[in-house]
């Protein structure tokens, strides 16, 4: 799959899930473990926003052909997959979530993590292209 591609998927997937999170939030926190009010689904459609528009520069990114900005937007979808995964576990080892919610972050955020090192390893070895 070509860097292009990847960065077209990531970014549905960030649309997919921030969207869900605004428009279908009752959904998200099916997979939460701990009481949750009005306040909790306000804060989910929050979170749902960056999502989108991390989503969004990543398909806007697709063709760029290895500048510095490209390399900051993929430390950036790493970093965010990493905190994630973290919070995720953290967040089932203290009963807040369910086990659904980590392992479907898991899959999730793992394959992302593995795909953005992957080309951004790529992106030292062939330069700007």
């Amino acid at each position: 799959m070509s860097r292009s591609v990847f960065l077209i998927l990531a970014g549905i997937i960030g649309i997919f899930f921030g969207g869900t999170m605004i428009f279908n939030g009752a959904q998200m926190l099916d997979m939460v473990a701990i009481p949750t009010n009005q306040s909790t689904a306000v804060v989910l459609q929050w979170m749902g926003c960056p999502l989108i528009a991390i989503g969004l520069m990543n398909i806007l990114a697709r063709r760029d052909p290895g500048s510095i900005a490209l390399r900051a937007i993929m430390i950036g979808n790493i970093l965010l997959h990493v905190f994630g995964m973290a919070i995720d576990v953290y967040d089932y080892r203290n009963a807040f979530i369910k086990i659904s919610g980590l392992e479907m972050g898991a899959v999730v955020h793992l394959i992302l993590i593995a795909g953005f090192l992957f080309y951004y390893a790529r992106l030292g070895r062939e330069g700007a292209r």
